[in-house]
């Protein structure tokens, strides 16, 4: 089967097809926006835009990148005569910290925006129920919690294969829910940039200096009071290098793209409690290919195919 992924950040985008296709060989994983659609298309969305970078009981009831998820998913999901139609379509969202207490809410805004495409197609007069059932049988939606640079610390190898030198192997609370993400390093929490030496260098006597420079601002200096659960903002810190503008070697299209190209699933799904959102994602793929999951476990009730309410509207929400 064919099997697309619609994530909305570049680091999903090159490496989710292929650690996908590694629990599941024998089928075809892809993602969207195509290579050749980017490749032929400088204005392409690309990728798709989250909705998730702000607490999104501000998005409620108003048009958003939600939108264009949904419209990209059913194209994917109907097809054309110039391709076939995916057999599943998966859209993937980072919850991020802003959500990490309401991912009920996140998924309320897809169920909006769904509602909100069959309008659409309704009032130009289109195929209601084809959409909708587009929708409801090959389109899902999933989470990474609270971003997918989590996953990588459920990997021993994860930290390593994004760049992270042997001698600053990262410092963690236990027990390690990776989905929970919580560092134990207050050298990390503590860091205001002082040793970015390169990027404390730049210039600053113009308006425009002083914007560039904040710009490229060290992650971690810049995430806030949730320095520790901010899993992206700790690589990038493990990965420092005083000699780069963002003071860190970590990049999320390379190192980064690398791990989760090669995550381990079985250090992932092992533990039965943890990881829920991911077992979630991984169990509607294997029930939609009519395979037994591998990992059994607890699922985010919020993205559970089993738990999707009477009147989903699309496969598990």
């Amino acid at each position: 089967m064919r099997i697309a992924i619609l994530p909305t950040g570049r680091m999903e985008w090159q490496a989710l097809p292929g650690a996908l296709g590694r629990l599941f060989p024998e089928h075809e994983f892809y993602s969207l926006p195509r290579r050749e659609e980017v490749a032929s298309n400088a204005t392409i969305d690309f990728p798709v835009p989250s909705f998730t970078s702000c607490d999104v009981l501000r998005l409620a009831g108003k048009p958003c990148a939600a939108d264009k998820l949904i419209e990209r998913a059913v194209a994917e999901a109907i097809g054309n005569g110039r391709s076939p139609r995916a057999d599943l379509v998966l859209i993937i969202d980072d919850l991020e910290l802003d959500n990490i207490h309401q991912p009920a809410a996140v998924v309320g805004i897809v169920r909006e925006a769904a509602r909100r495409y069959l309008d659409r197609i309704a009032a130009i007069g289109g195929n209601t129920q084809r959409h909708a059932d587009a929708l409801r049988e090959r389109v899902s939606f999933h989470l990474a919690k609270p971003m997918i640079e989590a996953w990588l610390f459920a990997d021993p190898t994860g930290p390593t294969h994004t760049g992270v030198p042997t001698s600053r192997l990262p410092k963690l609370k236990t027990p390690n829910d990776p989905e929970c993400f919580c560092s134990d390093d207050p050298a990390f929490t503590a860091d205001l940039g002082a040793d970015c030496t390169t990027w404390n260098a730049l210039p600053e006597d113009t308006p425009k200096q002083q914007k560039e420079k904040q710009k490229l601002r060290p992650i971690w200096a810049r995430v806030g009071d949730r320095r520790s659960q901010h899993p992206k903002a700790y690589l990038a810190w493990l990965c420092m290098d005083r000699t780069e503008k963002k003071c860190s070697a970590y990049s999320e299209t390379k190192g980064g793209a690398d791990a989760l190209k090669q995550i381990a699933w079985d250090s992932l799904l092992t533990q039965a409690n943890h990881c829920c959102f991911v077992r979630s994602m991984v169990n509607d793929i294997a029930f939609h290919l009519n395979v037994i999951p591998e990992h059994a476990g607890v699922c985010a009730s919020e993205t559970d195919l089993a738990a999707a309410p009477r009147d989903r509207l699309l496969r598990n929400v």
